[in-house]
This record gives C-alpha cells, sequence and structure tokens, in this order.
C-alpha cells in the first residue's frame, strides 16, 4: 500500500471511485494520534499537557514556516488528530491572534517536539 494515491501525499480517490479502508498509518499519524489523544506510553514530549511541535512535510528540508517570512519553524499547538480522516488540527500564534490550521498526516513526514520550561515555550531553534 502506497501513501500517495494520484500523486498526491494527502490521499484522494483511487481511479475516483474506489478509496482504501484506512491510510492513516505510519509513524508520524499514529504518533500524532497517541499525543492528541493522550494516549503515549512515555514521556514524549510532554505528556499531559498540550503538545507543542514544529511540522516537516513530505519533500520539505527544514520546519514549516506558516508565516511566509522565511524565518524558524511555526511552533504549533496540537488541538485534535482524528485517526479515521487522518485530519490534525493545530493553532499557533500570530501577534494577538491564534490561527487554526488543518494537516493531513500523511503529508508530514516529521514532528519535532517543543521542550517547555516553566510553562513557556523554548526559543526556536529548527530554521
Amino acid at each position: 500500500m502506497s501513501l500517495f494515491n494520484n500523486s498526491s501525499c494527502c490521499g484522494g480517490d483511487t481511479a475516483g471511485t474506489t478509496r482504501e479502508k484506512s491510510k492513516c498509518t505510519g509513524c508520524v499519524c499514529e504518533l500524532l494520534n497517541q499525543l492528541a489523544n493522550n494516549r503515549m506510553n512515555g514521556n514524549l514530549c510532554a505528556m499531559g499537557a498540550q503538545q507543542v511541535v514544529r511540522l516537516v512535510l513530505k519533500g520539505a528540508d527544514r520546519g514549516l514556516d506558516v508565516t511566509g517570512g522565511g524565518g524558524p519553524a511555526t511552533e504549533f499547538t496540537i488541538v485534535s488528530f482524528d485517526p479515521k480522516t487522518c485530519c490534525l488540527v493545530v493553532t499557533h500564534r500570530e501577534g494577538n491572534d491564534t490561527i487554526t490550521s488543518v494537516f493531513d498526516c500523511r503529508c508530514i513526514c516529521g514532528i519535532v517536539c517543543v521542550p517547555s520550561r516553566n510553562g513557556l515555550t523554548a526559543p526556536s531553534v529548527l530554521g
């Protein structure tokens, strides 16, 4: 089974008429499911708290910067993940605004946990 359907990492119809039953497999999708739904055994990131992560999309060589400024990778707070639809819902801050984004986990190839220090997010080091 391939993560790529119709040349898209985000799936889609295969020949326009059928769908695979579950495409949310792989380490990133499973990890997002565990982080979002507090099913993680062990202490990856900061268990019990909302997870703050940086995302690396498939084909990218650096963390995703959604601000478009070419700066450091955006730090996202995981809101929810639906293992049936592969949808990851995250938020991030832009000034005084909270922006909500939705990603397909199959389009993400890496997750970088952002450490928390005294309840504050550590400075970004991923470009």
